[in-house]
């Protein structure tokens, strides 16, 4: 018993630090802004503190900065427990009573924040997640790399367990458009594409 259960721990371990979410780790690139900071203060298993997500839930805050945080708060908690608690939040700031709701009255680059805390929250499954990002490019009129990035990392986690040929273009072909607004740090993408770019082996 003793044995599965350590191999169970392994796996797990495994699992969380080799993934398109779970290894791109990226927030590190901010790890001097106060909302990282606090961010990385936080105990596992403690509330979100009100500032981190008045900084979240703000539309005019760097969207960019917002994902770091996110990023940064990931591996804090289990389940559906950051999403839960950024939803909660976001429903009462918005005065919806069912998620579905709330989703359509935000903006895009909130609506990406709270999808990739989905994401992160629960990154066996993200199919609904990858949904809600995909909504938030749609409805994205800045063109923002940042959203568009996450949105490409999501669905990578997704063909993590269906296809490895599709991770590295799904997320090169973002960083190639030149349409995007350049509005995360380089060093960030950097630290991004570090990872990506071990799957580059398997593009057919």
């Amino acid at each position: 018993m003793l044995f599965a259960a350590t191999l169970m721990v392994m796996w797990a371990a495994a699992a969380w630090a080799d993934s398109p979410l779970t290894s791109t780790n990226f927030s590190q690139a901010y790890d001097t802004h106060p909302m990282v900071e606090m961010a990385a203060g936080i105990e596992p298993g403690d509330f979100i503190p009100t500032t981190i997500l008045n900084f979240l839930c703000d539309k005019d805050s760097p969207i960019d900065v917002r994902l770091a945080v996110i990023n940064k708060l990931g591996w804090k908690f289990e389940g559906n427990n950051m999403a839960q608690q950024l939803g909660e939040y976001l429903m009462k700031k918005h005065k919806a009573k069912k998620l579905d709701k709330m989703y359509k009255k935000l903006d895009a680059g909130t609506l990406c924040v709270y999808a990739y805390s989905k994401a992160m929250s629960n990154y066996f499954d993200v199919n609904e997640a990858s949904q809600l990002a995909h909504t938030a490019v749609k409805k994205d009129k800045s063109h923002s790399l940042s959203i568009a990035l996450i949105d490409a990392l999501i669905e990578a986690q997704i063909h993590l367990d269906n296809d490895w040929s599709k991770i590295y273009p799904r997320v090169a072909n973002v960083l190639h458009d030149g349409s995007l607004k350049l509005d995360m740090r380089q060093s960030a993408i950097d630290i991004i594409m570090e990872y990506i770019g071990l799957y580059q082996e398997y593009v057919k």
